[in-house]
Parts: C-alpha cells; structure tokens; sequence
C-alpha cells in the first residue's frame, strides 16, 4: 500500500519536504507507526517534533488523516490504509 504525507509549515522549512510516498506491505499502519517510517526513511526526527516524552500529541500539533483531526479520531492509533494522505502541522506558535 502507498501512503502520501504532506508536511506543512515550519516542517517544509526545517526538513525540506513538502511531500513524501512511503510504501507498506500491510493492509493498513497506525499513525504512530508511520511517523516511525517517515523518521527512518528520512532520517530526520520528525516525530520528536510532534510527539512528547509520553508519546502523547503535543499541543497545538495537527496531524489530519484524510482531512481529519485524530483527536477526533482513534489519535495516534488512528489506521491508515492504502492512498490515505496524512498532513502533519507542528506545533505553532502564537500572541
């Protein structure tokens, strides 16, 4: 299965992705394990940004799958499956 992931923002900055493919050989992953993929297949620390020491969302971090929020969903246990897109928006700033 083929999974697209979009990053937004400061990701787009600070790892220069915009988008990125990762291919499965499941049926279907759980959000936490794709931001395990995304970290090896870029080798950048993409979840540390997104996930705190308790493995919990940060605040003010969004992950979408197929435009919707996990924390409306089943959040980082939430399935992808195959041609899902997944959007991830660090945690902002504001004032």
């Amino acid at each position: 299965m083929e999974v697209k992931v979009k990053f937004f923002t400061l990701f787009r900055l600070e790892f220069g992705l915009s988008e990125l493919k990762i291919e499965v050989d499941k049926d279907f992953i759980t959000v936490k394990e794709l931001l395990s993929l995304i970290d090896k297949k870029t080798k950048k620390n993409i979840s540390e940004k997104l996930l705190n020491n308790e493995e919990k969302i940060k605040n003010s971090a969004i992950i979408l799958v197929n435009g919707k929020n996990i924390f409306h969903l089943n959040g980082l246990n939430t399935k992808i499956f195959n041609n899902d897109e997944v959007s991830l928006f660090p945690p902002g700033g504001g004032g």
